[in-house]
């Protein structure tokens, strides 16, 4: 006797297309989503499934649709306008996606979420007294000051007191810490003492930073009552109230090390290459460029071409005589730097890299998907953060050919400007 199948109903419907995201089964995703919103096209999980399935599928114009019917159908769901407000992003609407992540925060203030959302979207369109003040809803922070509060350690108040001992925690990526250790410098320069906790591998690098007085490891230790308080690194910029104007003031806030290795000089203009980020981080993949689209520009006349990658992407370039290889030379963050430092131009996809160069002061010209990360802005080929950073949009998202074509022609002109001037 054989055992009639299993009906499935619309409530498991609902959760196998989640189990299929969650699988990478994305053509099956959207063959059972579309047949949910068929079956009840008046239900807005449906449809907030159907853009989450698209979003991941990299069509946000298909998710918008579908959000917007969501939102139409249950305009009270928070999580429902952040999800079109984060689709909006991605067709380059950003005023509109601006205002979708504020109804989030109106029919949820309480939550955090929804707080850093909308946090995102002021610092992309420039808005940094509001949008660090939102910022400080991030998880990240209260999950990064748990362990200090748990072990007995203040918060701190945000007064500055002249003689002050003050702990930063780093949080997220490296690229983050070089870009927020700026601000430890009017710190110091007011009379504090501030002591960075961070990871081993960014100790070198940061203990070179104007105003830093020590580093130590992030795990809570010794006596909380050598400290006036514990805060996060990217918590100085509301803690300081610092006005937009001042961010690119910082100069060179970094130093490198003596380098392992000397780069020749006088054979050419010195370029370094960084072609990807971190494997492992979700939006490396938006990110990175194969290095055989970059590699295009290794012929040009006049240029001597340097490998700044390290860990798994430094392989990609095995067996290319154009271009020499530094990773052999880099241990940690400082050692990068020291190569970095011996660059004339860095040419690096937006990543940790970028940040170093840039605090340096080092002429950098940054790789930007179509919709970047809120710390490049909407638009634009000049960078507040770093005055010697130019940045190189992408007009399509996911095509980097005519980046790679407006890099050559500039490259070229490097080339020439150098010959002229030497």
């Amino acid at each position: 006797m054989t055992t009639a199948p299993k009906q499935v109903t619309y409530e498991d419907g609902l959760r196998l297309v989640q189990t299929l995201v969650g699988d990478g089964r994305l053509p099956m995703a959207v063959r059972w989503v579309d047949r949910l919103c068929r079956h009840r096209p008046d239900d807005a999980r449906a449809h907030n499934q159907a853009g989450l399935v698209r979003q991941r599928q990299g069509r946000p114009d298909d998710a918008v649709l579908h959000f917007r019917r969501a939102t139409l159908l249950q305009p009270d769901a928070a999580e429902l306008w952040v999800n079109l407000g984060n689709a909006l992003r991605h067709v380059a609407a950003f005023d509109e996606a601006l205002l979708s992540r504020l109804r989030g925060v109106l029919c949820r203030p309480d939550a955090a979420d929804m707080r850093l959302s909308y946090a995102l979207g002021l610092l992309a369109a420039g808005d940094y007294r509001r949008g660090f003040a939102e910022y400080e809803y991030r998880e990240n922070r209260s999950k990064g000051l748990a362990p200090y509060a748990e072990a007995g350690w203040p918060l701190w108040d945000g007064r500055i007191r002249p003689g002050g001992r003050l702990l930063l925690a780093t949080e997220q990526g490296a690229g983050d810490a070089v870009q927020f250790v700026r601000f430890v410098r009017p710190l110091a320069e007011r009379g504090m003492e501030v002591v960075i906790a961070c990871p081993p591998e960014l100790q070198r690098l940061l203990r070179s930073a104007r105003g830093v007085a020590a580093v130590i490891d992030p795990t809570p230790s010794g006596s909380p009552a050598a400290f006036d308080g514990v805060d996060m690194l990217l918590s100085l910029p509301a803690r300081l109230g610092l006005e937009e104007e001042v961010l690119g003031l910082a100069g060179r806030y970094i130093e490198p090390p003596e380098p392992a290795f000397r780069v020749p000089a006088g054979e050419g203009l010195r370029v370094g290459l960084c072609w990807t980020g971190n494997i492992a981080t979700p939006l490396n993949a938006m990110r990175r460029i194969v290095f055989k689209e970059l590699a295009r520009l290794l012929d040009t006349p006049g240029a001597v071409f340097y490998g700044l990658q390290v860990a798994a992407g430094s392989g990609a370039s095995a067996g290319e005589p154009r271009l020499l290889d530094l990773s052999p030379h880099i241990e940690d963050f400082a050692d990068t730097t020291a190569m970095i430092d011996q660059m004339d131009l860095v040419i690096t996809v937006d990543t940790s890299v970028a940040h170093m160069a840039g605090a340096l002061g080092k002429p950098v010209w940054t790789l930007l998907a179509r919709v970047a990360d809120w710390r490049w802005g909407y638009d634009g080929e000049t960078c507040l953060w770093y005055p010697s950073m130019r940045l190189f949009r992408q007009t399509r998202s996911g095509e980097w050919r005519d980046v790679v074509e407006r890099l050559g022609t500039e490259l070229r002109r490097q080339v020439e400007s150098r010959r002229s001037a030497g």
